[in-house]
């Protein structure tokens, strides 16, 4: 999470480093996953958050989910 964080020129690596969160299934992925749900940046990382987070599973994430789509930041 702290490389995902730390790279912001390399579109196609914070792409792969957010899906290796997303698959790692860890509660703590939570906050970097949610941040992404309103990425301004890709629609890709978007896709991938939501991706993370259905993978998640948890309450918190079904949350985030849920919220993001009432605002329609997500499909």
């Amino acid at each position: 999470m702290a490389a995902f964080e730390d790279e912001r020129d390399d579109h196609g690596l914070r792409r792969w480093l957010l899906e290796l969160i997303g698959e790692a299934r860890s509660p703590l992925a939570l906050p970097t996953l949610a941040e992404q749900l309103y990425s301004e940046d890709e629609e890709s990382l978007r896709s991938l958050a939501v991706r993370g987070l259905e993978q998640l599973g948890t309450p918190p994430a079904r949350q985030e989910l849920w919220k993001a789509r009432a605002n329609s930041s997500v499909p």
